[in-house]
């Protein structure tokens, strides 16, 4: 049987304050997808503190040592979203329990924030990873899919025009997993103007059974049309306590609404911090 984990981050336990002024603290993020015969596919992953926890996650989901992962998907360049993978990479003693072949990232050097800044911290870890595993690169495109064991990757959404991008979050890949008639949407951390960009260019392939709420449900982001469109009867949810908790309080008025919508009318709502998840597809 396949299945689809949402691992429980450490950062997604802090309660602690979170807003505008001092920080909305990063939950991090990492799923797993175990095709029938027992192939993995990883997305993300989680803070370098993960590390070990998520390494432990990936031996218990299956019995081959070290864990064989067929493919590593990166959705952007941000620490909590990489940085498990790369302390792994950085630590011969877990890279020794991981044998990966592929890594897939998109990380366009020409990206610039609204500051100025671009993404050039990334680009020596993506090194150190490729170099301690060994993965093959591959650099996804939009229509991009992948065949794993009957689970079937689409790329739905890449930066290949950084042009109207300002924030590293939007160069997040926008994909869906399908699997024994099953689909899955996952987003990263997504801001609205992706999502209005897939809305507009893929609206058919966006009904899903399953679906990531992008940039840990924050009220940056979610556009409501997109949520129409997927549909998902399970939503999960990479988010904190302390982000969960200030997302449903009045500090940010009507802003979270879009992501209330996808809760309310989804089935079934697994939100990180309340445990890593398991789930039968």
């Amino acid at each position: 049987m396949s299945t689809l984990t949402q691992y429980r981050t450490r950062a997604s336990l802090y309660d602690g304050p979170f807003d505008a002024t001092v920080g909305w603290a990063a939950a991090g993020m990492g799923y797993v997808l175990v095709t029938d015969t027992g192939r993995l596919t990883v997305i993300d992953g989680g803070h370098p503190e993960d590390a070990e926890d998520f390494l432990a996650l990936l031996e218990s989901l299956t019995p081959v040592r070290p864990v064989p992962v067929d493919l590593w998907i990166l959705t952007h360049p941000h620490g909590d979203h990489y940085g498990a993978l790369l302390a792994i990479a950085e630590n011969p003693a877990l890279a020794a329990h991981l044998s990966l072949h592929n890594l897939a990232y998109r990380f366009p050097a020409e990206f610039r924030d609204r500051h100025g800044h671009g993404i050039g911290y990334a680009f020596p870890h993506m090194e150190k990873i490729l170099s301690a595993t060994g993965a093959a690169l591959h650099i996804p495109a939009i229509g991009d899919t992948a065949v794993i064991d009957g689970l079937t990757l689409t790329c739905l959404y890449a930066p290949e025009d950084c042009t109207p991008l300002n924030n590293p979050n939007q160069l997040s890949l926008i994909f869906t997993a399908e699997t024994g008639g099953r689909k899955i949407l996952f987003t990263g951390d997504a801001y609205r103007n992706t999502l209005q960009y897939v809305t507009e260019h893929t609206p058919d392939a966006l009904p899903c059974d399953i679906l990531q709420l992008p940039h840990h449900g924050l009220c940056d982001t979610g556009y409501e049309p997109f949520y129409r469109l997927a549909d998902a009867s399970t939503v999960l949810i990479p988010i904190s306590r302390a982000g969960d908790r200030t997302m449903r309080s009045d500090m940010y008025g009507d802003a979270p609404m879009a992501n209330r919508w996808a809760e309310e009318h989804a089935g079934r709502v697994y939100k990180a911090f309340e445990g890593t998840v398991t789930l039968p597809l």
